[in-house]
């Protein structure tokens, strides 16, 4: 701020019985900028009512769930569901933000839900017997991903001799005529081993090598006569893969493609329904009676399906068999050759499938071998030879804390799950401030501009252990030495210690923990004079981290309150404090100042920090903000704010974007 207005504030203390006559700017109307009420928010808090569930309506309990915007891979939440598959929670988010994409990343559910918010919730249940239900957007299914396979040579597109059929009618989606009237049970027990063997995005020669063992089935075998049956159970893939089968005579396994003569589609389009598909886990196909001495082999047509005339088209793209001796990939490169695995699940009587869709010696292939899974199972008791089969592995859970090891983030530390960031882990929010509260100033939101993030430890609970904050300055252009602080919505007898701030001691008081003293919440003070990290040109300091650490754990509601009540003591002065428009001052704030100069804070009415035409003297955002240039007031800076402003936040609500 330029020396002279801090002049023009301090002679308006002086005389604080006569109103000041003369305007600092001439930015404003005369006439309020925005309604009664009104508290500038950029951003909004929305419920999070979700429930991932079984197909035989099990609850899945203990999985870390990932929250995006749409179009956008950022993670800006993570949840744990609790023993009822639930998570109830709350998140803030850009006012402008209608859609949000939902990951479980776990093998047997849609691994991207794409929802929508409607009345500030977001409900949805992932699985069950309907498979999506609630605030479910069902993808249009598209054939966008052709371009990945442009670098591929032409060699790998290999024609077959074979007659292709389908075993009946399908609809618009691929989706079978000829389920089974009865589904297929696809257990909560049944997916935690699956997600121990073949976990989403995590090569399986890393972590279950023995399962291109060369000695291990590649094949099913008959080895009683009775009916067969394919159950579908989910699909981590990009493409529209077809699934079909052929047989042969046990002991005469086919030695080239040629000699494979009819190939039946079990599964026109894999694809889960929300994923570009139709299917839903427990999809069960009967293939028939089979006599005992038959082989069935599988393949795989990668994205084989047709959007357009809604059929199969065998000859589209590469074609991927159980027997890896059939695979495109170069005949030197065996271990890359393997496409699927063939997993007893002794409990229930099944084998497992897992498909890679992927040619694996491109370097597109993530090797997870999770791209489509199903399991044959029979009417009659091991009907299917498992002679040389791999069991499905446990699940293993090394720290005891009920969230097994591929989905702790700390597998071995039975106190933390999984980290969680707001905004989001590489993302900033921001603050800006004016700073010559309770006089008007020019209202160009750079006087401090202060970017945060916050970063939570939680336990298999879903309460934070421990807690850091991140805080940069972004800008400083005001004459003032201004300090900043941050009000914590829990007691400060809850924290253990607090380290961290750049403190000039010359007039913040603390308890023996870190907080600040004197206060009735917790309050932390990241730093007391921005002048000591930033010098008006160059910020030459590193980010600063406060860490928090709690006496004991804390409720989620910690998180979900973010970003808290930040405020600016302006120059030094301790009961000068700037909060964002709405929110209460703390304990040391002098309250004599509202309703003082341009100030129109009424406490009795619950109205804090609003001035003369109700402007405001700070502005939140939970993603980055270019503050304006010195001088210039935001709404000349950004053309949108007048009409944000006076339509009280329901229109233009990506105004500074």
């Amino acid at each position: 701020m330029k020396k002279y207005l801090l002049f023009l504030v301090m002679a308006s203390i002086a005389f604080s019985n006569c109103k000041k006559k003369e305007d600092i700017s001439d930015n404003f109307n005369a006439n309020n900028i925005a309604p009664n009420g009104f508290n500038f928010g950029t951003s909004k808090s929305i419920n999070i009512n979700i429930k991932l569930l079984s197909n035989l309506g099990e609850p899945i309990k203990g999985i870390p769930v990932k929250f995006c915007f749409a179009n956008d891979t950022t993670v800006v939440f993570t949840a744990l569901t609790n023993k009822d598959g639930a998570i109830n929670s709350k998140l803030t988010i850009p006012s402008y933000i209608e859609q949000m994409v939902i990951k479980p990343h776990y093998v047997g559910l849609i691994q991207e839900a794409n929802a929508f918010i409607k009345d500030n919730s977001l409900d949805l249940s992932i699985g069950g017997p309907n498979g999506l239900s609630g605030n479910v957007i069902l993808n249009s299914v598209s054939n966008n991903q052709d371009s990945k396979f442009k670098t591929l040579s032409n060699n790998f597109y290999k024609t077959l001799s074979a007659n292709f059929t389908y075993l009946g009618t399908f609809d618009v989606n691929g989706r079978p005529n000829y389920l089974t009237s009865k589904p297929g049970a696809v257990s909560a027990e049944l997916l935690s081993f699956l997600n121990a063997s073949l976990p989403e995005e995590k090569n399986i020669i890393d972590h279950h090598l023995v399962y291109l063992s060369p000695a291990a089935s590649r094949d099913l075998d008959v080895v009683k006569t009775g009916e067969v049956f394919v159950t579908y159970v989910s699909e981590g893939a990009n493409f529209q893969n077809t699934i079909g089968y052929y047989i042969y005579p046990t002991g005469k396994k086919p030695t080239s493609t040629n000699q494979i003569t009819d190939i039946k589609y079990i599964f026109p389009n894999a694809s889960g329904l929300g994923s570009h598909g139709g299917l839903i886990s427990g999809d069960k196909v009967s293939l028939g009676i089979f006599n005992a001495g038959t082989s069935i082999g599988l393949v795989l047509l990668s994205n084989a399906w047709d959007n357009v005339s809604k059929t199969v088209n065998p000859n589209k793209y590469e074609k991927f068999f159980s027997d890896k001796n059939l695979n495109p990939e170069n005949d030197n490169n065996l271990n890359l050759k393997q496409h699927s695995v063939f997993l007893d699940y002794e409990k229930e009587d099944l084998v497992v499938v897992g498909f890679e869709d992927t040619n694996r010696e491109t370097g597109k292939s993530d090797n997870d071998f999770n791209d489509i899974v199903v399991y044959f199972s029979s009417n009659k008791a091991n009907a299917l030879n498992k002679q040389n089969m791999i069991k499905l592995s446990e699940p293993i859970d090394s720290d005891g804390d009920g969230i097994l090891d591929d989905l702790d983030l700390f597998p071995r530390d039975s106190k933390k799950v999984y980290t969680v960031y707001f905004p989001s882990q590489t993302g900033w929010g921001t603050l800006a401030f004016e700073d010559l509260w309770p006089a008007k100033g020019d209202y160009d939101m750079n006087d401090l501009v202060v970017n945060y993030r916050y970063s939570y430890n939680v336990n298999a609970n879903n309460e934070v252990v421990e807690m850091k904050a991140d805080y940069k300055v972004n800008q400083s252009l005001a004459y003032y030495k201004n300090g900043f602080g941050v009000e914590l919505p829990i007691n400060q007898n809850v924290i253990d210690d607090v380290r961290g701030y750049i403190n000039s001691g010359k007039y913040i008081k603390y308890n023996q923990n870190g907080t600040e003293a004197g206060q009735a919440k917790a309050v932390i003070i990241p730093f007391d004079n921005q002048k000591l990290i930033f010098d008006g040109k160059v910020n030459y300091s590193e980010p600063i981290r406060v860490l928090i650490e709690f006496l004991k754990p804390q409720s989620i509601n910690i998180l979900n309150a973010a970003p808290y009540n930040p405020f600016l003591i302006s120059d030094g002065r301790r009961s000068y404090e700037i909060h964002l428009p709405g929110l209460t001052p703390t304990s040391l704030a002098d309250k004599n100042l509202f309703g003082s100069l341009q100030d129109l804070s009424n406490p009795a009415q619950g109205k804090y920090y609003i001035g003369e035409n109700n402007w405001p003297w700070a502005l939140s955002f939970v993603e980055p903000f270019n503050y304006p240039s010195e001088g210039q007031a935001v709404n000349l800076a950004y053309p949108n704010f007048n009409a944000w402003a006076a339509s009280g936040g329901t229109q233009f609500k990506d105004w500074y974007k």
